[in-house]
């Protein structure tokens, strides 16, 4: 299987009292040049002492932070093993348009348990995992201009480089993948946009060809232009989870009518978001599902989205219209050897895009937009303390039934 597709499943996490941020004081940092890599192979993970790598990583460290020159991390050291580490040398600002970004909260996702489990997307070890965070601006490199000391961000982040893993206190990024944090939201609902709510929005407006929502007319003006009979339709299979809340809601915004497969304790949540269908999986085969979504549709589904895993994204080529052109997004993965129909595409998502391609930023702008103006709706979230609980956190992701709820670990 391809192993960058389990970037792609979001599953979620019940609210708790959001606490006041403290501000930070500004640091200085130095400055050097360093390309982004663009490659995404499987590597063979290398693995070294902890003490050398933190050696290695504190030669690194600009002389302005000597005062306070450690943080705590969680790093996974071999494969299935973590360790908290409160002597983790800061992460360096190596060119002028990074960002030091002090965590305050992180989003869990299931691709941070399975490249522990399956031992992928960690270059060497110790490896510092975590791909989604809000916080507070720390300090910025040379050419940062958008961003200063004590901005509220989100951002998103790449696994290839240690600085930008999320499970520590203080991560570096480059500025195009920061983006301001609506002033609506709190630190913890905010910590959901940098995977789910971004790989909804990239597999929609980009993979999918789905244009973007019109910037006139309110949220209920936009929802009434997807009545017309003539709107087309999209499956979302895998509804409830984060990634596929946000994708109902962007759907709609962008004027599709749709489709979600849902359990039958969720299914009310799928269509208060905006499903206008909603088949719900319980006491049901997945050929059962495909019959019930069928009689809704017909042989006119052209687009769809697996979130779940192999055999909902066969079903879901099962369903696609046989007749018209239809393209469909695997965000799970899809079996090395399926066999796909002559007239179906398949969306090629990678997450990484957003890190690699500048230009993709526009896509995180245009969900901050779509917050700010009321359009979205943001998952529930249960939040737990702490660091040493991003473990106990990944467990209750691996069980699964989180019930739409996003899991987010506040570390400040």
């Amino acid at each position: 299987m391809a192993i960058r597709n389990f970037l792609f499943c979001c599953f979620g996490s019940g609210s708790r009292k959001t606490q006041t941020v403290e501000g930070v004081e500004p640091r200085v940092v130095s400055t050097r040049s360093i390309a982004l890599d663009d490659k995404d192979q499987e590597v063979e993970v290398k693995s070294e002492s902890l003490t050398d790598s933190l050696s290695s990583l504190e030669s690194s460290t600009a002389p302005a932070l000597q005062h306070q020159t450690t943080q705590r991390a969680l790093c996974v050291v071999a494969k299935h093993t973590y360790e908290l580490n409160d002597d983790i040398p800061y992460p360096s600002i190596d060119s002028p348009n990074e960002i030091l970004i002090r965590t305050f909260a992180v989003g869990l996702n299931p691709i941070d348990w399975k490249s522990v489990d399956y031992n992928f997307c960690m270059p060497s070890f110790p490896w510092i995992g975590g791909r989604e965070l809000t916080g507070l601006v720390e300090a910025v490199g040379s050419e940062v201009s958008e961003f200063k000391v004590g901005d509220r961000v989100w951002a998103s982040t790449y696994y290839r480089d240690r600085r930008a893993g999320t499970f520590q206190e203080l991560c570096v990024v480059p500025q195009h993948t920061v983006l301001p944090l609506p002033a609506s939201l709190s630190m913890e609902a905010g910590a959901c946009l940098g995977v789910a709510a971004l790989t909804a929005a990239m597999t929609l407006w980009k993979w999918l060809g789905v244009p973007m929502p019109l910037h006139h007319g309110n949220a209920a003006e936009r929802h009434n232009q997807v009545k017309s009979q003539e709107a087309e339709y999209i499956l979302i299979w895998g509804g409830s989870t984060i990634t596929g809340q946000f994708a109902i809601q962007l759907a709609r915004t962008s004027g599709l009518q749709v489709i979600a497969v849902t359990s039958a304790k969720t299914s009310t949540l799928a269509k208060n978001l905006g499903a206008q269908h909603v088949v719900s999986r319980d006491s049901k085969t997945n050929e059962q599902v495909v019959s019930a979504i069928r009689e809704i549709v017909g042989d006119d589904l052209t687009l769809a989205i697996d979130i779940v895993g192999n055999e909902t994204g066969a079903h879901c080529l099962t369903v696609l219209s046989k007749s018209k052109p239809s393209t469909l997004a695997p965000l799970a993965f899809l079996k090395a050897n399926e066999q796909i129909p002559e007239n179906v595409s398949i969306a090629p998502v990678e997450m990484k895009r957003f890190i690699i391609e500048e230009g993709n930023r526009k896509f995180g702008l245009e969900l901050n937009r779509l917050v700010e103006a009321g359009a979205l709706r943001m998952p529930e979230v249960e939040v737990l303390q702490g660091l040493e609980e991003v473990e106990v956190g990944l467990q209750m992701l691996k069980r699964g039934d989180m019930g739409g709820r996003k899991l987010v670990v506040q570390v400040a």
